[in-house]
């Protein structure tokens, strides 16, 4: 049986793999549950987090608040024509609270990936993230 991730062994392995010499990595303890916390200097510094979760991997990168686009009915329908075609990430909404909610850019792998894939993963989803702020910038206010 394959090797299943913690947040904290997942953080120690990061840290000496290829992916640090491009990113700075910090483990973040939030009180219910720890998070990667990633900032990719190849990819303008963008912030990038990760958190193990049962048997998932959670990579995400916000985008901006729903408040930011100027037609979010127009925006979702284009998010969603983009999400088949759009190479391991898809774009989801999260609630902030107080009424605020923001797009983010995930993906998801196993907990028993192979460090390999879940680096892969961080640099799609990174280079994912950059395409869509561009892609969609005539939508923002």
């Amino acid at each position: 049986m394959a090797m299943s991730w913690t947040t904290r062994g997942l953080y120690e392995d990061l840290l000496t793999s290829n992916l640090a010499a491009d990113a700075s990595i910090t483990l973040l303890d939030t009180g219910s549950a720890e998070t990667i916390e990633l900032v990719l200097k190849s990819h303008g510094d963008l912030p990038v987090q990760i958190n193990v979760s049962g048997e998932q991997v959670l990579v995400s990168s916000a985008l901006w608040e729903v408040s930011q686009v100027k037609d979010p009915a127009d925006f979702n329908r284009a998010a969603l024509k983009l999400n088949p075609v759009n190479t391991l990430s898809n774009i989801g909404l999260i609630d902030l609270g107080e009424g605020r909610e923001l797009y983010i850019m995930f993906g998801e792998l196993s907990a028993s990936s192979d460090l390999r894939h879940i680096v892969e993963e961080i640099r799609v989803l990174a280079d994912n993230t950059i395409e869509a702020a561009e892609l969609f910038a005539d939508q923002l206010r």
